[in-house]
């Protein structure tokens, strides 16, 4: 669980390090609120759902990232923090659904 969750406030970090390098965002971006709120969950009550929901969280986010335009516009960009952050939100959504899945597995197993 404490790499599922980590991994969810890595994601999260990476989204506000995007928004502070400047990156164009809406007023409340879907990308950082979303894996807050699956963290809290998950810290609030640890079971299948919440394990369910932070995998899903990061198959959602990662494959937005990679989809997206904007990644390959600020990868190019030439602004260390903005290359860094938007690296970042492509390596965490790939380790929360690894976390994830151990984790769903792990719960899984432990059923009597």
């Amino acid at each position: 669980m404490i790499a599922t969750l980590s991994a969810l406030l890595l994601l999260a970090a990476s989204i506000a390090g995007q928004i502070a390098a400047g990156a164009d965002c809406p007023t409340v971006p879907p990308g950082l609120v979303i894996p807050l709120v699956a963290a809290a969950l998950l810290a609030w009550r640890t079971n299948g759902w919440t394990t369910g929901l932070a995998l899903g969280v990061g198959l959602f986010i990662g494959v937005g990232a990679i989809l997206t335009p904007d990644t390959g516009d600020q990868l190019s960009s030439g602004e260390t923090a903005l290359i860094a952050s938007t690296v970042a939100e492509l390596l965490a959504p790939a380790a929360l659904v690894i976390a994830g899945a151990a984790a769903c597995l792990a719960r899984k197993g432990a059923r009597p």
